[in-house]
């Protein structure tokens, strides 16, 4: 399972467990206008749910600049996977370097030639 589903089923128990631990009505006071009531519960649900939604709005031009600098990086590896196709096949019609036969070989005659 993800990450993220794991840690959200267990953020939803707690929140449940202490909605059913803390229901006590509250007075919730604003600056402006008239004292809400309501279950603590409720008014903490409200507000986590409103962080989240001010951390999302928050974090977008963030999480868009990273995903244009992932489409921008994605184009350059195309972009030099092409560069180095090129470059295979210029060099596979060239003659290739002839390698050295067995090298105890060229040991032994250089330790006779001394």
């Amino acid at each position: 399972m993800q990450k993220s589903l794991i840690i959200g089923l267990l953020s939803s128990l707690i929140l449940v467990v202490f909605a059913l631990k803390n229901n006590v009505n509250v007075q919730l006071d604003f600056i402006i206008g008239k004292p809400i009531n309501g279950s603590l519960s409720l008014i903490l649900l409200i507000t986590i749910i409103i962080g989240v939604l001010v951390g999302l709005l928050i974090s977008f031009p963030s999480i868009k600049k990273l995903k244009k600098t992932i489409h921008n990086n994605k184009a350059e590896i195309t972009k030099l996977k092409n560069i180095l196709d090129e470059y295979k096949k210029e060099t596979s019609h060239k003659q290739p370097l002839p390698q050295e036969e067995n090298t105890e070989e060229n040991n032994d005659t250089e330790n006779i030639d001394l």
